[in-house]
């Protein structure tokens, strides 16, 4: 009972941020992974022990070395939908302890690999143990968080997977100059860093509360109610902000129940989701992840790289340390973005990344070629595309990075939030590892046009986001579920919808006295929700509203929602 009761004597801001740090930890175990293993796959020994090198340490099974990689991401793909169905079913904080589980195995197994078979179950072991945290971690956030400042929560999250990328590839190289053991103790102490987050979060996931939104899906009301008075009023549950989001959090939640036992295979395809459209926002969760991953070609950048720095004349340890200083400006584009996201939107912050990413990816193109084209001035052209290298990633960790991660915590209805966002780590782990394997395809077959290639596609991604991809910062997540109510899949459609049906919860909520507060199951039963989102006399019931029109570029934003929590 101790993880219940030591959040009671800190204030609702303080909570806030040992949850964000929590989460924040947990995500760095992520990006320690992930920077771990780049890290790892240069270290002769390790090349020599899985077959992928030769007794000259030469690369010579290319797909071997990619593959051991990307089983990784084959672990998070099959451990992500286990992921969501657990959490849903038995709550964030054991979700959380599983994770810790998987990912404790997962190291231990790494760091005593003897041969290529151990190491590919362990790799495919610690993918599980990510696959529980990149669904768990983000979502837990965002249902503790205000609405008005859910997106910086976060990106304040995600500051920690690049920090975790950065120590990694600074720990690997600095190893890179011993050889220790033969070489074992390199890459065997660089799995083994990964062990430091795991405990940390076994720690921390025993001093933060339950979520609220899943405590009220469990029965637990009173729990639910505790919590959110400390986050919204300091322990006042008569605080107006606690009682208008818990009052929205029981209404929605009880007649989102009737969804509770629908499986994934219905879910995929919006089979009996009635307006909630659920296998509209799977769609999204899942592609938005996947154009991220892949489809910006950030994969082509990193892979890339190495061999830029190379045509710009640096040798082996100033491409070893400009590789951490480039995940140190992954840091600080993070952190813009954490101050950025609620206040531009989600949509304007796609737009404009994408139109400075594919601009940027021209330029890299265009001077990697032109360093191929001159080679008495291959070296200035290799160092103008070195910067740009990192200009690229500024703007992709301040734009594309976050919200895939974000959006998929924000659309989904309780019941099935955790659920939900399982398809979008499914989309990371496609993304990501289909990426790692055909990018060196694309690049032996047609070269630097492989960047001409994703540049172009960044500025096709500007139709689609802006056709249907709703706005969701500065809505609580219980509004969310109204921008998916209309037939129709396009944005302007929805933001009408939007507006319709907002003001009648407005109009039902009020009607709620302040004794329902307590009285959660009189309240939860005045079908506030199926009169909002299954009425079939709505417009009939909505004529005195305003039908104003409501273009997809006017989405509101956190800026439209000061004052609200």
């Amino acid at each position: 009972m101790w993880n219940r009761q030591s959040w009671k004597s800190m204030s609702g801001q303080q909570l806030l941020r040992l949850v964000t740090a929590a989460s924040a930890v947990a995500i760095s175990y992520e990006g320690i992974s992930q920077g771990v293993m780049g890290a790892v796959t240069v270290s002769p020994e390790f090349g020599r022990r899985m077959g992928y090198t030769n007794d000259k340490d030469e690369v010579v099974k290319p797909m071997l070395q990619g593959g051991i990689a990307a089983v990784y991401y084959l672990g998070s793909l099959f451990a992500a939908f286990w992921a969501g169905s657990f959490s849903d079913n038995y709550g964030r904080i054991k979700g959380m302890w599983m994770a810790c589980f998987w990912c404790m195995a997962g190291v231990i197994l790494q760091a005593s690999a003897v041969n290529l078979a151990h190491m590919l179950c362990a790799r495919f072991v610690a993918g599980m143990g990510v696959a529980f945290i990149l669904v768990i971690a983000p979502m837990w956030t965002a249902e503790l968080s205000a609405a008005s400042h859910r997106g910086k929560q976060i990106a304040l999250t995600f500051l920690a997977n690049f920090s975790g990328i950065a120590l990694a590839a600074w720990i690997g190289f600095g190893t890179s100059f011993t050889e220790v053991g033969g070489g074992q103790f390199r890459w065997r102490f660089e799995f083994s860093i990964q062990i430091i987050p795991v405990v940390s979060l076994a720690i921390l996931s025993l001093l933060v509360p339950e979520s609220p939104r899943w405590l009220v899906k469990a029965g637990r009301r009173d729990e639910a109610l505790e919590i959110i008075s400390k986050l919204r009023g300091d322990g006042d549950s008569q605080h107006p902000d606690a009682q208008k989001e818990y009052r929205e959090i029981v209404t929605v939640v009880e007649e989102e129940s009737q969804f509770a036992k629908t499986n994934y295979f219905k879910m995929f395809f919006g089979i009996g989701s009635g307006d909630i459209h659920l296998g509209r926002r799977i769609q999204l969760a899942f592609w938005l992840q996947v154009l991220m991953q892949y489809g910006t070609g950030i994969a082509a950048v990193v892979i890339y790289s190495g061999t830029i720095y190379h045509t710009a004349g640096f040798d082996t340890i100033k491409s070893g340390w400009l590789s951490g200083l480039l995940m140190l400006v992954g840091i600080l584009g993070t952190a813009i973005a954490a101050f950025t996201i609620d206040r531009v939107g989600r949509r304007r912050t796609l737009y404009w990344g994408a139109v400075a990413l594919g601009i940027t990816l021209f330029i890299i193109g265009g001077l990697f070629r032109g360093s191929v084209n001159n080679p008495d001035k291959a070296v200035q052209y290799g160092t103008a595309a070195s910067a740009m290298v990192f200009v690229y990633l500024l703007i992709f960790s301040s734009s594309w990075l976050l919200i895939p991660f974000i959006y998929p915590t924000e659309i989904f209805p309780t019941w099935l939030r955790a659920k939900g966002n399982a398809f979008g780590v499914a989309g990371w782990a496609v993304g990501y590892g289909g990426g790692s394997l055909l990018v060196p395809v694309m690049f032996s077959g047609i070269d630097e046009k492989t960047f001409y290639v994703f540049g172009a596609a960044m500025f096709a991604y500007i139709p689609l986001v802006y056709c249907f991809l709703p706005e969701t910062a500065g809505r609580t997540l219980e509004e969310v579920d109204y921008l998916f109510a209309s037939k129709s899949p396009f944005t302007w459609d929805e933001e009408k919808e939007f507006a319709k049906r907002t003001a009648l919860l407005r109009e039902r909520l009020n009607e709620g006295k302040a004794s329902d507060l307590m009285d959660t199951k009189a309240f939860a039963n005045t079908n506030a929700w199926s009169s909002i989102v299954g009425s079939t006399s709505l417009n009939h019931t909505m004529e005195t509203i305003t039908d104003k029109e409501i273009g997809p570029w006017d989405s509101p934003t956190a800026n439209d929602f000061q004052g609200r929590q």
